[in-house]
């Protein structure tokens, strides 16, 4: 069994590398850094005892995921569409190009690795999808507009894909997770912000959430009591005490 998962440098990405390995899966790791993928093909066949294959490629390019899939030659059982970044500070001020390499790596690369894919695990009526969304999936996030619109669409995406590969099957989630203790916020520069400062998981304990809703085939997997409970206020409060406090969330501390 192969799987292929995206964005493994660090964080929730490695440790679903290692759950899977655990499992016995052979592994397909895509990141940009050789050097980290490297050690980390290293570490984990002298681990698990299994093979390791990696591709450097930056996957925010417009022709990544033909290349990726062209450049495989094994069959994928189970996909991780976890690579992703995000870019702090108002919208009007922001970076175009960053915005729109979001939009190409979380959208539109996530999507055409899934069309690659999924065709052939319904085919053989075996294999699993684990989409890497955000809590951010469900409001309008103020100082990353953009993440929260991409995250958004994953959500919706997934939710479809589930529905369509169920009776064949094949097991699609997507993984909600909020803030989680990795690279990720001091490379999106928040990690002075409220977000990152309250309430902030491990990646063990996400990735092991994530790896058990999988199995499961939850369409959508929120790990952790206070993402769970943030969920169901945004289901249940008015807009406006929605927005009040996703705008303290998203603001840096004083």
């Amino acid at each position: 069994m192969n799987a292929l998962i995206t964005g493994t440098t660090s964080g929730i990405g490695y440790e679903l590398a290692k759950l899977f390995a655990s499992d016995g899966y052979n592994l397909i790791l895509v990141s940009r850094s050789k050097l980290k993928l490297e050690q980390q093909k290293a570490e984990l066949e002298q681990a698990y005892n299994i093979q390791v294959q990696i591709y450097v490629l930056d996957l925010s390019q417009p022709n990544a995921a033909k290349l990726l899939y062209n450049e495989i030659k094994d069959p994928v059982d189970a996909l991780v569409n976890n690579a992703g970044f995000m870019e702090y500070g108002a919208f009007v001020h922001s970076d175009l190009q960053k915005q729109m390499e979001m939009i190409q790596l979380q959208n539109n690369f996530l999507t055409e690795l899934c069309h690659y894919y999924v065709p052939d695990m319904v085919k053989h009526q075996y294999g699993s999808v684990l989409n890497v969304a955000s809590m951010a999936s469900f409001v309008g996030l103020e100082n990353a507009a953009v993440y929260g619109a991409v995250k958004a669409y994953i959500l919706s995406f997934t939710k479809g894909l589930h529905n369509e590969c169920k009776p064949y099957k094949v097991k699609v989630s997507a993984l909600c997770p909020g803030a989680t203790r990795t690279l990720f916020a001091s490379k999106s520069d928040a990690e002075d912000t409220h977000l990152f400062t309250m309430h902030v998981m491990e990646a063990q304990s996400v990735a092991k959430t994530a790896y058990r809703g999988l199995k499961k085939n939850k369409m959508m997997i929120i790990p952790g009591v206070y993402n769970k409970i943030g969920y169901i206020c945004t289901k249940l409060l008015p807009n406006v005490f929605v927005n009040k406090a996703v705008s303290y969330i998203m603001a840096r501390k004083k």
